[in-house]
């Protein structure tokens, strides 16, 4: 082998170790970098703790003093999505009554109704819909399936899933006012803003988002779905058009409802999820159930107001139904922490006030 070509190996050889050897050390200079900061932070940690025993007078168990506030705001935000998303198909149906008027009117127009027998009018229509059934269900068919693709069209612009994002981040950051202010009130100590941030918190956000997503999504669906069946049924069985017409507006009315009953039990859902991971988080093993005091409160739930349960281990409301506070369906009751001082977790990333 030439000289040269033995020196140019040499030296590729020496540039590799000496590139290892930066590499290794810039490593170990990471690794010591994040030992001191696990190191400051357990300090800090035992530092408040310590001062925490000083002002709680020896207290063992202690709780919260503040009560976290329910998230009204996100609710409201969420309704408003709900009624939005409704209007649209609403809107729709109204621009196709005409439409379903003239379908169901065709099928009894060659019957004299105008008797004063309502009996005899309504047999006369019964009668008139069997002579015209098939064409007057496959103009039906025709029309609900045009509605359908319609509100799938309207739908795709709506950005629900960005709109549910919106939401969720606002509960989300409700959520972490509260906490803070439990903490700060309790023991006098500032949470740093980025204490609660993490991919599991990322996570249970975007599993929500996806669940309220097909939550949301499936009312409209479904919705349409009975009142194709409704006008299918009361046209058989005789009813005037008017009477029909009448049938959807109040079958829609309650399928309105139905997606404000979602907007309303979701958020306290997500709010409940965001709670228990806090108090969790922080060492808490159990809370004061405390309802929000008003003539709303069911039963089960005020008798369960002012007794502490474990986070292990829900308490019982209803048919042996066992929940925590707003993981009931619309429910508005709130959890108050009681720190275990031995356990406490809560300071990690904090400062005294």
């Amino acid at each position: 082998m030439p000289q040269s070509t033995a020196n140019r190996g040499s030296l590729g050889l020496f540039c590799i170790q000496q590139s290892n050897k930066r590499r290794w050390s810039k490593m170990q200079n990471l690794r010591q970098r994040e030992k001191v900061n696990n190191l400051d932070d357990e300090i800090r940690k035992r530092s408040i703790q310590e001062q925490i025993k000083v002002m709680s007078g020896g207290k063992k168990m202690i709780v919260a003093k503040y009560t976290a506030k329910y998230p009204d705001s996100a609710e409201r935000e969420y309704l408003r999505l709900a009624n939005a998303y409704m209007t649209i198909e609403r809107e729709i149906l109204i621009r196709h009554i005409p439409e379903l008027k003239a379908i169901l009117n065709e099928g009894i127009k060659a019957y004299n109704t105008d008797s004063q027998d309502k009996k005899a009018n309504e047999r006369k229509r019964k009668l008139a819909r069997f002579e015209t059934l098939d064409n007057t269900l496959v103009r039906l068919k025709i029309l609900f399936d045009n509605i359908r693709r319609e509100l799938e069209a309207a739908f795709g612009l709506f950005d629900l899933s960005g709109k549910l994002k919106k939401i969720a981040q606002l509960d989300y950051k409700l959520s972490i006012s509260e906490w803070k202010k439990v903490i700060g009130k309790t023991f006098g100590i500032n949470l740093l803003d980025d204490y609660f941030r993490g991919d599991y918190y990322d996570e249970m956000l975007k599993k929500w988002i996806s669940e309220n997503v097909d939550l949301i999504k499936t009312v409209p669906s479904q919705s349409l779905g009975k009142i194709k069946e409704l006008v299918y049924k009361q046209y058989m069985d005789g009813s005037s058009t008017t009477n029909i017409i009448k049938e959807l507006q109040r079958q829609y009315g309650m399928d309105k409802r139905h997606a404000q009953f979602i907007a309303r039990d979701q958020i306290g859902k997500l709010n409940a999820k965001i709670t228990e991971s806090q108090q969790r988080d922080a060492g808490v093993k159990r809370y004061k159930w405390s309802d929000s005091r008003d003539e709303r409160v069911r039963e089960s739930h005020r008798r369960l107001h002012g007794h502490i349960f474990s986070w292990d281990k829900p308490p019982e409301t209803d048919n042996g139904r066992r929940c925590h506070p707003q993981q009931d369906y619309q429910c508005r009751c709130c959890a108050i922490p009681v720190f275990d001082i031995e356990n406490l977790d809560s300071t990690m990333g904090g400062e005294k006030s």
